[in-house]
């Protein structure tokens, strides 16, 4: 009798802990919005569906998580296959990559009036604010003038992004910084300097030997490490 007292209450603390994490995934969710955490659902399955198993074949998914870390944190990345062009599509259309980034408007070259041998690249940014309209920022970066060509500032305004600051991500983010000693350490610099390197976030991670399954973690590594 007193050992089936003691499964029920066991019973009733899984339940409740359950129930927690439901609460909190939905909470996470929510402030993303049902579109952005749609999309952002179908980007972790297509990274473990295809490019996990691409990438390491041999191995099951958790391991191939771990490997991918691991070679992330040791800057072994020109190894890697590419991801699907329905991943990648997917998630520049989307509506949560102006969530999580600042992205360019528009992009000229200057000079450098505290250097003559470089040039400024200037990039305007736009970034999504809560209420849905946007804001412009300016971003620049000093280059060697033999660097700078058409196909440089194209491939400049294709790939640069900084932080939002005020975006859902980072809202969603903070609402599940205290379930763990390293969401919140992750949270708090995300939060405070913005875009961290992939690789000190690879480091973090292995760092804090978290669950690589956990479902918030598995987001950070596909949304801080892959896109």
């Amino acid at each position: 009798m007193k050992i089936f007292k003691i499964f029920i209450i066991l019973l009733l603390i899984t339940s409740c802990s359950d129930k927690i994490n439901e609460n909190k995934i939905t909470e996470f969710d929510k402030i993303l919005g049902t579109e952005n955490s749609k999309t952002l659902n179908s980007l972790v399955v297509e990274f473990e569906n295809d490019f996990l198993k691409r990438q390491y074949p041999n191995l099951n998914i958790e391991r191939a998580y771990l490997k991918f870390i691991t070679e992330i944190s040791e800057g072994e990345i020109e190894k890697f296959v590419g991801f699907s062009q329905k991943s990648r599509s997917l998630f520049d259309k989307s509506t949560l990559r102006p969530e999580i980034y600042c992205v360019p408007d528009s992009i000229w070259v200057d000079k450098n009036p505290w250097n003559d041998l470089t040039l400024l690249v200037k990039i305007r940014t736009k970034c999504i604010k809560p209420d849905g309209t946007f804001e412009s920022g300016i971003s620049e970066m000093p280059f060697d003038k033999k660097e700078i060509s058409r196909d440089f500032i194209e491939e400049k305004r294709k790939n640069f992004v900084v932080s939002n600051y005020n975006g859902k991500y980072i809202k969603a983010l903070n609402s599940i910084s205290d379930n763990s000693e390293f969401l919140k350490s992750f949270v708090k610099d995300r939060t405070n300097f913005g875009l961290i390197p992939s690789e000190l976030v690879a480091k973090r991670i292995l760092a804090y030997n978290v669950d690589i399954t956990d479902y918030y973690v598995k987001r950070i590594i596909v949304m801080e490490l892959a896109y």
